[in-house]
């Protein structure tokens, strides 16, 4: 009976770990990673753009964040926007490098980019610095 309810509260666990295993793979491919950059890149959420860029790339991003540090009403009407993503399509990749192409609204506006990224200790980053 004990052998039993080890069986059973193995493959109970086992179920519940595997999905979340499964979302993490989702959430690290080119796409994902490029549409939640953009999210962050046009709603000023330096949090994000920090943890989806490559190291080099944060510098780029912390001397934007700096040179906001005045423009509060900017930053305001910035973190207020409704992004909404369209599509995101790979254009070029590589075991280590990603280009995608992004298409989406910015409060209303259809804008499109183009993101390229490493990998960067087995995780997409977008980087913003010439290699």
């Amino acid at each position: 009976m004990k052998n039993r309810n080890f069986w059973i509260v193995l493959l109970a666990c086992a179920c519940l770990i595997l999905p979340s295993c499964q979302n993490n793979k989702k959430k690290n491919t080119p796409e994902a990673v490029t549409e939640a950059f953009v999210k962050a890149f046009y709603t000023a959420d330096f949090t994000n753009m920090y943890e989806y860029s490559t190291k080099p790339s944060q510098i780029v991003i912390k001397t934007l964040q700096s040179s906001m540090k005045d423009q509060t009403d900017r930053l305001e009407e910035m973190r207020k926007r409704d992004v909404v993503i369209e599509e995101t399509k790979i254009t070029a990749q590589t075991d280590s490098t990603a280009m995608c192409e992004c298409l989406f609204t910015v409060d209303g506006q259809h804008r499109d980019s183009q993101w390229e990224l490493l990998k960067e200790n087995e995780q997409w980053k977008v980087t913003m610095v010439l290699p």
